[in-house]
């Protein structure tokens, strides 16, 4: 929303959250926001309502399921329809409201080109009509302090640290924790002092705890728990590698702000994980069947140069080149 505020065509951006756990308290210049509604009733009620009132130029849906809304809101304006699709929720099976509701967007905005080739397939959308705008992410996310980033999460400074964020779901095995686990006894013979850090919490947590006792490494594993927003940099720059070998991220913010804090990232080249890790040129990007040896060979080279990968991180993903691209992308719907 930022981006689209400060563009100079945008007057202003008005938001009305479906859920909001925290009310907002200072928004940028340009941004005002609406309360949440307490039922999807509500909202689809205030949403037309907005709509009908306010005349947007452009109305901007930030998930598919809200599609089907938005389109009415969009045709009610006579606006523009802007939606942006991430991964698993165009994956699966979508009704047929909502094909055909993301499928008559004005414009798609596509986290990654394996999830710009999903929404096609999925909804026969015009390819003209996508584009992919990679995530950014925060600006904390920079090199820092790696002793008393270790120091905060009791780990020895001799530590070899590999580290995974994402929630325990087990709806969401896919995330990669299973391909880590039985690695990690095996590697202890050269890196002895070896620590796995899994951030998250979840269902699956028990399961994973058994995997390590049993593979040998339950030792090695120490489950963190909730990690907070504000300690997720630290976590990052306590890490000689962040690995998360996923079969199912549209695209992997998470590898993105590991780089940013100069740490090594490490996942497979599977769905939009590609495009976060730039195919190998700022992570490593593999195939399952060469995950093991890619992680022991990582290892092995280790330290890389922090500063650098950040810069390049910042580069590639950083606020101004997201900006840059959606304003690439929307600039057109008001000309």
């Amino acid at each position: 929303m930022l981006a689209l505020s400060n563009m100079p065509e945008v007057d202003g951006v008005d938001i009305l959250p479906r859920l909001q756990p925290d009310p907002a308290t200072k928004l940028p210049a340009g941004i005002r926001q609406f309360s949440a509604c307490k039922s999807r009733l509500a909202y689809a009620i205030r949403a037309i309502w907005l709509a009908a009132t306010l005349r947007p130029q452009v109305v901007y849906c930030g998930h598919a399921f809200m599609a089907p809304l938005a389109y009415l809101c969009a045709r009610l304006a006579g606006a523009y329809l802007v939606s942006h699709v991430h991964g698993l929720e165009v994956w699966q099976p979508l009704t047929a409201i909502k094909r055909r509701a993301l499928a008559a967007s004005d414009l798609i905005l596509c986290v990654s080109r394996y999830t710009e080739k999903k929404v096609i397939e999925v909804t026969g959308a015009d390819p003209s009509r996508c584009k992919v705008i990679f995530n950014t992410y925060d600006e904390r996310f920079t090199p820092g302090d790696k002793i008393a980033a270790r120091e905060k999460f009791k780990i020895p400074r001799e530590a070899t640290v590999l580290s995974t964020v994402s929630r325990l779901d087990p709806q969401q095995r896919h995330k990669g924790h299973d391909r880590v686990i039985p690695l990690l006894k095996n590697l202890t013979q050269d890196y002895p002092n070896l620590v796995y850090l899994i951030a998250g919490k979840g269902g699956d947590r028990a399961r994973l705890e058994e995997l390590a006792r049993n593979s040998g490494s339950g030792d090695i594993v120490r489950f963190l728990g909730f990690v907070a927003d504000d300690d997720l940099p630290d976590l990052y720059r306590a890490s000689d590698i962040y690995t998360m070998p996923s079969h199912g991220e549209g695209f992997g913010i998470a590898f993105v702000e590991a780089m940013a804090c100069g740490t090594l990232a490490l996942g497979l080249n599977v769905g939009g994980a590609g495009d976060a890790l730039r195919d190998g040129e700022l992570g490593l990007a593999v195939t399952e069947e060469n995950f093991p040896d890619t992680l022991r060979v990582a290892l092995a080279r280790l330290p890389v140069d922090h500063t650098d990968l950040s810069e390049r991180t910042r580069a590639a993903f950083g606020r101004p080149r997201f900006a840059a691209r959606v304003e690439e992308a929307v600039a057109p719907l008001f000309s």
